[in-house]
């Protein structure tokens, strides 16, 4: 059916043809829902929300080729989510995407792009790397207008359809992490090792487990050594201290030397800058300094854990775009300046 704007008082026994809002200090949403017939005991509640028009349907209308914002938010949401993401219909012409499982959420961010900047759909998702919750929401897409002519959505779709997946949810799964801990501070005994217990926790707050952990002096060899035993037997290695620019800190040396691939040293964000993603036989080799005995509630692991956890490969492009936030608000009041 066509849609019409009357007046509210000419729109009375007609079917309001979308979920008209009310803002107030403690409330804001939908207090009157599409399809609702009106009545005259509506007129001054319209009002005094600021509703001196209302869109309804003309039951005399012939077809159309638009689509309402309900019908074209769900078709759309319904091609933008990906693995272990539902589409449900909320109020306010909403699709809201949730996730099916607890795991990382991974975002296109440029095929976001070409959506929000059409002007006439928006999605807003979670950030790319997230850690949601099931049953958590993910993502939501509005329609600027009421209606959209359907063969503009058939376009749209057509222009999206080389985007592969817009938005997943991949589920952790229970590896195996091995731990080395650098430092003849550490290996002599002079000090304790404080650094494999927050790995140990951080691991398993994303569904792994840290099976064996090895002590090691400042040597190349012996830092090669250790990862590679421990990549016989763990999905992932994690190797901490060591990753400063001290003559005797040798973790990211140790590590470029064994590995296949090193995606990053330096990754733009606080704390933690000094740390290293890098692949071996396939597998993730971590390197963290030991400052996540100090940052010990939040760190880079948290970034870079549910990646790895649910079988992600890390990207440099991803590592780069952690640059904008990366001034995280943990590091400021760590040191003092928040």
């Amino acid at each position: 059916m066509l849609l019409r704007v009357l007046k509210v008082e000419e729109a009375v026994g007609k079917i309001l043809a979308y979920d008209v809002t009310l803002v107030t200090e403690s409330f804001k949403g939908a207090f009157l829902r599409r399809g609702h017939v009106l009545t005259y005991s509506d007129i001054e509640m319209l009002r005094r929300a600021g509703h001196n028009y209302v869109y309804v349907y003309d039951e005399l209308g012939g077809p159309t080729n638009d689509l309402h914002e309900e019908e074209a938010v769900m078709e759309l949401g319904k091609h933008l989510a990906g693995n272990n993401v539902d589409v449900f219909l909320g109020d306010e012409g909403k699709a809201v995407l949730k996730s099916r499982v607890r795991g990382l959420l991974k975002i296109n961010s440029q095929c976001l792009k070409k959506v929000n900047s059409t002007g006439v759909f928006v999605v807003v998702t979670r950030r790319n790397g997230t850690v949601v919750k099931e049953g958590s929401i993910v993502g939501i897409v509005d329609l600027i207008p009421l209606a959209v002519p359907k063969d503009y959505l058939d376009y749209l779709l057509n222009e999206l359809k080389n985007c592969g997946s817009f938005i997943d949810v991949c589920p952790f799964h229970e590896l195996k992490v091995g731990v080395v801990v650098t430092g003849t501070e550490v290996f002599e005994g002079l000090i304790e090792d404080k650094a494999s217990p927050v790995v140990k926790s951080k691991v398993l707050e994303y569904g792994g487990v840290v099976t064996k952990i090895v002590k090691v002096p400042d040597d190349l060899t012996l830092i090669k050594n250790a990862i590679t035993e421990l990549l016989r037997e763990c999905d992932a290695v994690i190797v901490t201290g060591g990753m400063s620019v001290d003559p005797t800190d040798l973790t990211p040396k140790s590590i470029a030397e064994m590995a296949d691939e090193v995606i990053m040293y330096g990754i733009p964000i606080k704390p933690n800058t000094m740390s290293m993603v890098a692949y071996a036989q396939g597998k993730p080799v971590i390197g963290v300094s030991s400052a996540i005995i100090y940052y010990n509630k939040w760190n880079i692991l948290d970034i870079l854990l549910p990646w790895v956890i649910a079988k992600e490969k890390i990207s440099k492009e991803y590592l780069i775009s952690l640059g904008d936030g990366g001034l995280t608000d943990e590091f400021l009041k760590g040191r003092g300046w928040y």
